[in-house]
């Protein structure tokens, strides 16, 4: 499965309550993402479906699996970020250029890059990229 960039912002607004403790709601969702309540609780239905998050009596959760799709576009992001800037482009601009097409690289395409380059660590702005 793959997540698209606007799944990839709520999965991380969610997992930022989660990790705080607590579950998240709709209108803290929404809050956090500048969107109505609506577009909130829509997306969220949506990422439930998906099975990448799950409501409970004390707010929204992310799923294992739902963690495991956020590592794996972060991945690919910093990934290619990573050969951008090996090839000659700035670090911002990279930056914005993976951003372009990140979400639809294959898994198989992200891990032979990493693998290329060396299995970096970080990226240029110095996160950290997730081991698969």
């Amino acid at each position: 499965m793959n997540i698209s960039n606007r799944e990839l912002r709520y999965l991380v607004v969610i997992k930022e309550f989660n990790d705080k403790g607590s579950g998240a709601t709709i209108f803290g969702i929404a809050k956090s993402l500048g969107v109505s309540t609506s577009s909130a609780y829509e997306e969220i239905n949506h990422l439930m479906r998906k099975g990448l998050v799950v409501k409970r009596d004390y707010g929204i959760y992310i799923t294992e699996k739902g963690i495991k799709e956020i590592n794996e576009l972060i991945k690919a992001h910093r990934v290619v970020e990573t050969l951008l800037v090996r090839a000659g482009i700035d670090p911002d601009k990279a930056c914005e250029l993976a951003r372009m097409f990140d979400e639809s690289l294959p898994k198989e395409v992200v891990e032979k890059l990493y693998e290329y380059l060396g299995k970096p660590e970080k990226c240029p702005h110095g996160h950290e990229i997730p081991v698969s």
